[in-house]
């Protein structure tokens, strides 16, 4: 009997690297934009490295990154349960995310 295992490739050439642009902040989320980059393309899954240099000056707005090059649209940001991510739980400095393109989740690891 045979058996098949679906499984994804992720990180193929390392670990992409993107940089937050600016935060655009509405009465319902801070977006955290960046610019499009060539190692993040949309059939891109797997680890981000993220480098937060400005937080939003509400903290307890749930927060969404804007990655252009990944999905065209805003994806909100979750903790490992499922939870809204807020600007104070993303402090300046480098945090490690994960994207799943094939059920557009993207989750804060550290």
């Amino acid at each position: 009997m045979a058996t098949s295992f679906v499984f994804n490739r992720v990180n193929l050439n390392g670990i992409p690297c993107i940089e937050v642009a600016s935060i655009t902040e509405s009465t319902t989320a801070a977006v955290y934009n960046f610019n499009a980059s060539p190692a993040v393309t949309p059939r891109f899954s797997g680890l981000i490295a993220v480098r937060v240099d400005e937080t939003p000056t509400t903290t307890t707005l749930p927060v969404s990154f804007n990655v252009p090059s990944i999905a065209g649209t805003t994806i909100a940001l979750t903790t490992f349960g499922g939870a809204a991510v807020t600007g104070a739980d993303l402090e300046e400095g480098i945090h490690l995310v994960f994207y799943d393109r094939f059920n557009g989740i993207l989750q804060l690891l550290v």
